[in-house]
């Protein structure tokens, strides 16, 4: 159905202006269009929504009709005021809204001719409303119904220029009317969670189109979509396939796949064959497998990373897009380096704050449109990057969703996302894979079977084989200290090359790395979250390569547990969370190198304060003693945690998955965060050597941060960049990577009642605090010392008294 047809000339109406250049409202309706067809067609959206639109009984010609809402969302432009206006460089009237009561009122000249039935107009003005939210952030959809008589002249003035069937003041006293009359009742038909994917589909085309025609013409920057394509395909099985390829055994896989799946546990004595028969068994059921949505129980150490590879080569021919979705960054630089062996560069990307691309396209506009819409066959990031497009409403977090159509997506270490949210992750999986023809995968190395806290567990394919729970993964055996935990350390030092300390806080972690470093005659380091990410990656090469006569100790928090490849030969570890300890004991005689190792378990009783709104921690606090006492082993008591969490999830979770089918777009924008946590930003302005930064020196120079005599970084310099920041959005974009090399997240710790951000609130920059005298409390090797920050900053507090 047509619904917009001039009857006069609009020639003379301008839609942009760049400098003293204008931009027609024709010209920015035809580059609209023209990426509109260009993302329909690369990414197969009009068959999804042909599918979508059968839901409803809705007949898939008001496709099209939708496809003109999109063209002519700038219709509101065309009034007297906003053309003046532009053409003077202040323009002070709205157009989004404008727009959207224009085509309401198009629609109602057509149910008032017949041409349109209530069902399909109500239907097609809840979609409209993606026109009245194209440059803001979407409300919930009973609060975008709205009519403001302030506006009905603008409405009136603007359907003088379209062909009507009826009289323009009876179709908006009508319009005027419908919107009043229009109630929960009659949307309710409407609103479901077919609708939300329609409607979310829609905006995300609406406000791309329209950024991408609009930096055509303001920036002289062309987009072009970059999906799977067959050349793409042929050069990454080519690459998988290729014996060239440093560290690339699936080749030897291929050649004795038959072979490795009819192996059983019984003839297996190896950990590279346990890999390959574990990876081999997988392709298998997943090969014969008529289901979309897929779950992987694999250890830590048995090649999740490669599995995913495997199973993605099965799906290069009928997808066009790969989301490698990871909670932590760390484990993003791991996964996306090994992709990066058999993806060509120009194809894969990864979307994170830390992450700096220096590419060698001098047009950064280019670069960033690249980055910001994330313009690469494959994406890694993080849950945040991601589930930023289904969570919230602000209007670039909408930007990329039409690109979950018939992608893969791949959702590693699950564990990790709030118990609470996982029923309500699971129903968005199976209407992704429903309706948008989306394959998902999903893995964890402690979870037995996410296929438990679901509704429709038939839906997911449980490709778990019965060898992942093979001896060799028994690589160490824990057992449990009641008293003297630090002699046990001291003593196993000494018997030890490597020894793995795990503690549950920042604070306990900087405690046990000094008293440890005075009684230790070797290397004793500290691992957490305060240290820079660059002294991470440091740390963490030098003990991977270490192999020195004297024994190295690493003091951690959980910052081990997330990905990070390293092997020691005996571990201890505070209590935590069942995951927390089976990923510690992951880091433990990883290539199964000892016939006995062990990780030392210790109740520092700070777990139950860590966790306390954990439904995990309620049930291991019931059943701790047993465990402790040897009554329960570590399986068992894994085991009885997951049903009995799964149980109170199905009978006290608040289900979640009503604000999507409900449209409630600010309700879910505010209640859904998958990993929780109330932090603030540390700017730590030291001196970082350039030599560790020689890859992006060049991106240093441009910015003015160095010169060629320099030989450190200085992070005061790039502070004042900051607070005097000129920059555009492009540069703006690159600078926060630069600026991210010397920030630390910092849990926002109460003293005597106060949160530390309230007590520096009056210091603080948003969401950072410059550290000008972190030389008081800071140390590139060690990280943050907790308490003596605390102690400084507080005291202050009361010096102005």
């Amino acid at each position: 159905m047509k619904l917009f047809t001039f009857s006069k000339s609009i020639n003379d109406k301008m839609a942009h202006k760049n400098d003293e250049k204008f931009e027609t409202f024709i010209e920015h309706v035809r580059k609209t269009e023209f990426y509109l067809k260009q993302l329909i067609e690369k990414h197969g959206i009009e068959e999804i929504l042909k599918n979508l639109f059968y839901e409803f009984e809705i007949n898939d010609s008001y496709i099209e009709t939708v496809y003109e809402f999109i063209k002519y969302h700038d219709i509101g432009k065309l009034t007297e005021e906003f053309q003046s206006g532009l053409r003077l460089g202040d323009i002070s009237i709205t157009h989004s809204d404008i727009g959207f009561y224009t085509i309401s009122s198009l629609l109602t000249d057509k149910v008032l001719s017949g041409k349109l039935k209530e069902k399909e107009f109500v239907f097609l003005l809840l979609i409209s409303t993606v026109v009245s939210r194209h440059h803001s952030f979407l409300l919930d959809i009973n609060e975008s119904i709205y009519w403001n008589e302030e506006k009905e002249k603008y409405v009136s003035y603007i359907l003088e220029f379209l062909e009507t069937d009826n009289d323009k003041d009876r179709i908006i006293n009508m319009t005027k009317s419908v919107f009043g009359k229009l109630n929960m009742k009659k949307m309710r038909k409407v609103i479901k969670i077919e609708f939300f994917l329609i409607y979310k589909l829609l905006n995300s085309l609406l406000i791309t189109c329209d950024y991408l025609a609009t930096m055509e013409f303001m920036k002289g920057v062309k987009f072009i979509p970059k999906i799977i394509d067959d050349d793409l395909k042929n050069e990454i099985l080519e690459n998988i396939s290729s014996r060239k390829i440093n560290g690339n055994f699936n080749p030897t896989i291929d050649e004795k796949i038959d072979k490795l799946r009819l192996m059983k546990k019984e003839e297996i004595f190896d950990l590279n064959t346990l890999r390959s028969v574990i990876t081999a068994k997988i392709e298998k059921k997943f090969e014969n497998s008529k289901k979309d949505v897929f779950f992987i129980e694999v250890p830590t150490g048995g090649g999740k990373t490669n599995i995913s590879l495997r199973l993605v080569r099965k799906l290069l021919e009928k997808k066009k897009k790969v989301f490698y979705v990871i909670p932590y960054v760390n484990i993003i630089e791991q996964s996306f380096d090994y992709f990066s062996k058999f993806v060509p560069s120009e194809y894969i990307t990864r979307y994170d704050h830390k992450y700096i691309d220096i590419s060698n396209d001098e047009n950064k506009e280019k670069s960033y449109t690249q980055t910001l819409f994330l313009n690469f066959p494959f994406v890694f990031t993080t849950h945040v990057g991601f589930f930023d497009m289904f969570f919230r409403n602000g209007k670039s977090d909408n930007f990329n969703f039409y690109q979950i159509a018939n992608s893969v997506i791949i959702l590693d270490e699950v564990q990790a996302y709030n118990p609470k949210f996982w029923n309500t992750l699971s129903n968005l999986f199976y209407y992704l894979s429903k309706y948008l023809n989306t394959t998902i995968i999903i893995m964890s190395a402690t979870l037995p079977d996410f296929t438990k806290f679901i509704e429709k567990e038939d839906f997911v394919e449980n490709l778990t084989p019965d060898v992942v729970d093979h001896k060799l993964f028994e690589r160490a055996n824990y057992v449990f200290l009641d008293k003297d935990v630090e002699g046990k350390i001291l003593e196993e030092v000494n018997k030890s090359k490597k020894t793995l300390v795990v503690v549950n806080t920042i604070k306990e972690s900087y405690r046990m790395y000094e008293k440890l470093k005075s009684k230790i005659d070797g290397e004793v380091y500290i691992l957490n979250s305060t240290l820079l990410d660059l002294r991470k990656r440091e740390l963490i090469e030098y003990i991977k390569k270490y192999d020195k006569e004297k024994p190295l100790v690493l003091v951690s928090t959980q910052s081990i547990e997330a990905g990070v490849d390293l092997d020691f030969d005996v571990g201890f570890r505070a209590f935590s969370i069942l995951d927390s300890i089976i990923q510690t004991m992951g880091r433990v005689n990883r290539n199964a190198r000892l016939k006995n190792a062990k990780l030392y378990l210790f109740d520092d009783g700070m777990w139950k304060r860590i966790y306390k709104s954990d439904e995990r921690e309620k049930i291991l606090e019931d059943n701790f003693s047993k465990f402790k006492s040897g009554n329960l082993s570590l399986n068992e008591f894994y085991s009885l945690t997951i049903e009995k969490l799964r149980r109170r999830l199905n009978a006290f979770t608040l289900d979640y998955f009503d604000y999507f089918k409900d449209l409630k777009f600010k309700y879910i924008d505010k209640e859904l965060k998958l990993i929780e946590g109330d932090n603030f930003s540390l700017f730590v302005p030291l001196e970082i050597p350039l030599y560790k930064l020689n890859s992006i020196k060049n991106l240093l120079l441009e910015y003015k941060l160095i010169s060629d005599k320099d030989e450190v970084l200085q992070g005061e310099k790039v502070w004042d960049a900051y607070i005097n920041n000129d920059f555009n959005y492009v540069e703006n974009h690159l600078f926060s990577k630069i600026f991210s090399l010397f920030v630390v997240s910092l849990y926002n710790y109460r003293v005597e009642g106060k949160s530390i951000k309230e007590i520096l609130k009056e210091e603080m920059n948003g969401e950072f605090y410059f550290a000008k005298d972190f030389e008081r409390y800071y140390s590139y090797d060690y990280g943050l010392n907790v308490e003596k920050f605390l102690e400084l900053k507080s005291s202050r507090e009361y010096d102005f008294l």
